[in-house]
């Protein structure tokens, strides 16, 4: 996996105006942002339009899993794609997504689907060859998922309610500084503590490469 070592080693540490610019650009192309959800640390300074105090090392995105092939195929088209970072290339016995990089910046495109009040994310780690599966629940879809305006161009991304129970699972130095600033701006409580019990009834499945590549021929 060295190609993979070698571009995770090359990322750059991008600043909130540099996530703006690919977020703006991603937007722009095929009025991709009405099909498509950022989620990750940038999204609380992009949700309530601040600042960051913190530089970001990638940029997430979820794609509805009917739709990523056609994604895959405006990168192909904008000279984006490379197919060793890509999941297909694995041969995993499924698509768990693709990344690019754009203007320097890392960039992420999961699966999703929603299925029975489930928000199920597919995901994969080049680096630690793994890949996983996450179930989220969900009362309201509104919960985990809300409009974004970026700059006059509109999408979706996490909710901020999620964004912070997400990372109190975590809390790494970064995730403490993006709880605090999610604190400071305020969120809605009630939807807060229903995310919070519905990440506390989420289930994640992950496997290794080779144990994914095994079950495609059983």
């Amino acid at each position: 996996m060295i190609i993979y070592d070698i571009m995770i080693m090359v990322i750059i540490m991008a600043s909130l105006d540099d996530v703006k610019k690919v977020i703006k650009r991603i937007c722009s192309i095929d009025n991709l942002g009405k099909n498509i959800c950022f989620f990750g640390g940038s999204v609380p300074y992009l949700y309530f339009d601040k600042e960051s105090n913190r530089e970001h090392s990638d940029i997430d995105i979820l794609v509805d899993e009917k739709y990523l092939e056609f994604v895959r195929q405006l990168a192909i088209e904008h000279n984006l794609y490379k197919p060793e970072f890509d999941s297909l290339s694995l041969e995993l016995g499924g698509d768990y997504g693709f990344k690019l990089f754009i203007n320097g910046v890392y960039v992420e495109f999961e699966p999703m689907s929603i299925q029975e009040g489930m928000l199920i994310r597919k995901s994969f780690s080049p680096d630690k060859e793994l890949a996983g599966i996450e179930e989220i629940p969900f009362q309201e879809l509104s919960d985990l998922i809300v409009e974004l305006n970026v700059d006059g161009f509109k999408t979706y991304c996490q909710s901020p309610e999620l964004i912070k129970a997400l990372k109190e699972q975590y809390k790494r130095e970064k995730d403490l500084i993006d709880i605090s600033f999610i604190d400071s701006q305020g969120i809605d409580k009630e939807k807060y503590n229903r995310v919070k019990k519905a990440i506390e009834l989420s289930k994640t499945s992950i496997s290794s490469y080779d144990e994914l590549r095994k079950h495609r021929f059983i």
